[in-house]
């Protein structure tokens, strides 16, 4: 305990230091960043920070300003020069001035193509592909209006009518799926206008080229944190996630976008995987289908099992039912020829087990539980694929429960920052300590991802809690927005559904200190919400970017009242969970 205070009280004199404003009227604007400015969109926020107590006027307006010296207002711009005078006054009447100016100028609207030309064209999916028979393409293409457009094969598009495109014709559309006969030798895709005796080609930016015929490219997995995506493209987060994978997964590709390979789950599904992520210097042959059997339904002192043989190991998705409790696991590339033993061996928390063939290469269990999911883990021993169901605790109460607590970013990565200046870095590693003493003071033991001001990984959290298998994830955020006027609030983030009773619980907490409430979100794509292992909560505790919110968060008490919050969401998760046995 002596190690935590002291661990608490260098974090807290870190984040009282840049808060330690001069008396001496100053201006420091977080928004905008530059003096002069050239924008396209009308609302504008200024932010910033002057001296605590000091006044702050805006073209002689009045502004509020927080108990930490910040302020933020938003600012509707009119066409052209928009100019701004700030000014702060210090209690002894001294003042500093600060001028901005923005140029407003709106994006110009979508005009006809007057002169016979392509304007431009989008193909989907976006980046250099390799593509295989019966893929599709989509193209939208701009230019001028009423003429004969074709693209790959000679294909026609449609052009748009002026209603479906902005009031503004000459937009034209179409699609196409790859056939064996393709060849894509050139690499580019060209589409054309005609009209009457005037061309006009535009090849495209990225290169396309065809699978090889014949045998398969095949691949297996690098290691047990191999993950498969939606699509090869995504946001800030990345691509969706769809799930972990275990090692020398055997993955057939058809495809290749950008650093992703394309590759077939089974006839009905295709997926994602990061190129360094499977290995294509194997052995080559075509894919073996994949009979189920020698079923086993069972318990331990541990855990209980479900397992099947196959004859390769083949890749898998899997969701949950929260109630009913169910989980449910496809296994791709595989089917029975005959019934399936159902045989229950001294389970504890299976009550039951259903083989289902929703396709023909695609075997399903259903896991019926008899409380909502509470985690589970899919691996491979041999070619004997095993869903490792983890049971609900007898006392379900904090005493003896293992939590991972993840004091979010760290080091370089310093997250967000406040109007003060303040890290979330800090923040979060304040209210991870005061979180992992308030677990340990009700008897929990507590795994942490760093204790102290260092730079960890994610993919190393991940690993860490993966290995560790906790009986509950915390990630403790601090959420920030362009907005610093009108978001604010807590929220809270999950993306697996027997995820979502544990953070409804602690949001439901979070909101009782006032906060506007941000909502608890699921399907959310955050690398530690990824695990089925364990329940997980992203706690976005509120905005740093919001000087309201900032001011509350730099309260020691509010930190207290914060945690305190969050351990009662915690029991009530808990204690519904003992009321439905």
């Amino acid at each position: 305990m002596k190690h935590v205070s002291r661990l608490l009280l260098q974090t807290l004199i870190a984040i009282v230091v840049p808060l330690r404003a001069s008396s001496q009227a100053f201006i420091r604007l977080s928004q905008p960043s530059r003096e002069q400015s050239n924008v396209s969109t009308a609302r504008q926020f200024i932010a910033g920070r002057t001296c605590t107590g000091c006044q702050v006027t805006i073209n002689g307006e009045k502004v509020y300003v927080y108990s930490t010296g910040t302020f933020a207002v938003k600012k509707e711009l009119t066409e052209g020069r928009n100019a701004f005078t700030i000014v702060a006054e210090d209690d002894n009447g001294k003042t500093y001035t600060k001028n901005i100016t923005w140029y407003y100028a709106p994006p110009p609207a979508p005009r006809v193509t007057s002169a016979f030309r392509i304007d431009f064209m989008e193909i989907f999916p976006k980046g250099n592909l390799e593509l295989s028979a019966g893929d599709t393409l989509h193209i939208k293409m701009k230019g001028y209006p009423g003429a004969r457009a074709t693209w790959l094969n000679n294909v026609p598009l449609r052009e748009l009518p002026a209603s479906q495109s902005g009031g503004v014709p000459g937009y034209y559309t179409g699609m196409y799926i790859l056939q064996p006969s393709d060849s894509l030798l050139n690499g580019r895709i060209s589409a054309r206008l005609q009209n009457g005796s005037e061309t006009a080609v535009l090849n495209s930016t990225y290169r396309y080229r065809m699978m090889p015929h014949g045998t398969p490219l095949m691949g297996r997995t690098i290691d047990n944190m191999t993950y498969l995506t939606s699509s090869a493209t995504g946001d800030r987060l990345g691509p969706d996630k769809t799930g972990y994978l275990d090692k020398d997964v055997l993955l057939q590709v058809v495809g290749k976008q950008g650093d992703y390979y394309k590759v077939r789950l089974s006839s009905q599904r295709t997926a994602f995987i990061p190129e360094p992520l499977l290995d294509t210097e194997i052995p080559q042959e075509a894919p073996a289908v994949s009979i189920v059997s020698d079923a086993k339904v069972w318990g331990d002192e541990k855990a209980d099992y479900v397992s099947i043989e196959l004859s390769d190991k083949l890749p898998y998705t899997s969701t949950q039912i929260v109630s009913p409790g169910e989980i449910i696991v496809d296994i791709h590339g595989a089917y029975t020829e005959q019934g399936v033993s159902t045989l229950l061996q001294g389970t504890r928390e299976i009550t039951g087990v259903q083989w289902q063939q929703p396709a023909h290469d695609v075997f399903r269990m259903a896991i019926s539980l008899k409380h909502a999911p509470w985690g589970y883990q899919i691996y491979y021993e041999g070619n004997r694929i095993t869903v490792k169901v983890k049971r609900v605790p007898e006392n379900l109460s904090l005493r003896g429960l293992v939590i991972g607590v993840d004091a979010g970013h760290g080091g370089g990565n310093m997250g967000s920052v406040g109007l003060t200046g303040v890290y979330e870095k800090t923040l979060t590693l304040n209210l991870s300590l005061q979180l992992k003493a308030a677990l340990e003071k009700e008897g929990a033991s507590v795994i942490m991802t760093r204790t102290s001001e260092k730079f960890v990984a994610n993919e190393d959290r991940l690993s860490l809690f993966r290995r560790a298998n906790p009986d509950l994830l915390l990630s403790i955020h601090l959420n920030s927005s362009g907005n610093p006027v009108d978001i604010s609030g807590t929220a809270t983030y999950y993306k697996h559904p027997f995820c979502e009773p544990l953070n409804a619980a602690i949001h439901r907490r979070l909101l009782e200190t006032g906060l506007n409430d941000f909502k608890n979100n699921g399907d959310f794509n955050f690398i530690l919400n990824n695990p089925t292992e364990f329940p997980d909560a992203l706690i976005e505790t509120l905005f740093i970017s919001n000087p309201g919110d900032e001011e509350q968060i730099l309260n020691p008490q509010f930190q207290q009242e914060l945690i305190s919050k969050i351990m009662l969401g915690l029991k009530d998760y808990l204690r519904g969970l003992a009321g439905g046995r």
